[in-house]
C-alpha cells in the first residue's frame, strides 16, 4: 500500500492493510517538510512509529501484524495530518 505526503496532508486519507500479517507502507513525502507515520490504536497509543523523512524522499515502512480494526493514524509533526487504516 502507499501514502503520499503533500501540502502538508495525507494522500490518501483512509487505507486498507491485512489483519494479522505485518506489511509494508510505501511513503512518499513529496514536501521540503518533515514528516512521518504514526499509527495509533483505539485507545490512541501508538502500535508503529515510522521514521521521520524530510523531502522530497520515498521510504518503505515494514509495519508489523495489526489485529483486525480500526485505526489512526498521524504525522507527530504535524497532527492535522490525519488518516484512518482499517486492518481486515
Amino acid at each position: 500500500m502507499a501514502l503520499t505526503a503533500v501540502n502538508i496532508d495525507f494522500d490518501p486519507k483512509t487505507l486498507t492493510a491485512p489483519a494479522a500479517k505485518p506489511f509494508t507502507l510505501g511513503f512518499d513525502n513529496q514536501d521540503p517538510a518533515p514528516h512521518d507515520v504514526v499509527i495509533k490504536g483505539a485507545d490512541g497509543a501508538a502500535v508503529f512509529t515510522g521514521d521521520v523523512v524530510t523531502g522530497p524522499k520515498a521510504v518503505v515502512y515494514d509495519v508489523p501484524a495489526l489485529p483486525a480494526g480500526t485505526y489512526s493514524f498521524v504525522c507527530s509533526i504535524h497532527p492535522n495530518m490525519q488518516g484512518t487504516i482499517t486492518a481486515q
